[in-house]
């Protein structure tokens, strides 16, 4: 049997072992079983109940995006018909301010994102880091039951209080 003392590890040139670059076991929740997670999780019914619940708070936004799509689609149209009969120079640098407009923004929006997440406030509890995460991550929220699982924390910490 190899004992970690003896294993060159790849990880550090001087051959010792560097605990921060292990995967830690409990990351990988290989130890909760499916059913447990599931309570948590949306299924296919829930996930349209709140999608509909979402659209139709959201109905005055949702129109107003399209709207913003109608007019910038006819503006698009509208600009492309002015340059129909141009040189292809013109052309070449409108699409290369175009494609620098759009790495511009990607930029900015990278920087917004990382900007925010450095000036979050720590966590006070796991409900709320998970909160801060799924913000992160928009996809999760429609995917996880927040109620539930709020519940489950407040039952963990009764349990701490009690024990």
């Amino acid at each position: 049997m190899l004992s970690r003392d003896n294993v060159e590890h790849e990880a550090t040139k001087d051959g010792k072992c560097d605990d921060s670059l292990r995967e830690d076991e409990s990351e990988t929740l290989s130890d909760i079983s499916d059913c447990d997670v599931d309570v948590y999780l949306h299924n296919e019914e829930e996930k349209h109940i709140k999608k509909i619940l979402w659209e139709r708070v959201n109905r005055v936004y949702i129109m107003e995006q399209a709207v913003k799509e109608t007019v910038a689609a006819a503006n698009k149209e509208a600009f492309a018909g002015k340059f129909e009969n141009c040189s292809k120079d013109l052309l070449a640098a409108r699409e290369l301010a175009a494609s620098g407009a759009a790495a511009t923004a990607k930029s900015r929006k990278r920087m917004r994102g990382a900007h925010d997440a450095k000036n979050l406030a720590p966590a006070q509890s796991a409900v709320e880091s998970f909160g801060q995460m799924s913000n992160a991550k928009k996809s999760l929220k429609s995917k996880v039951n927040f109620d539930r699982l709020e519940e489950l924390f407040n039952d963990m910490e009764k349990d701490e209080m009690c024990g």
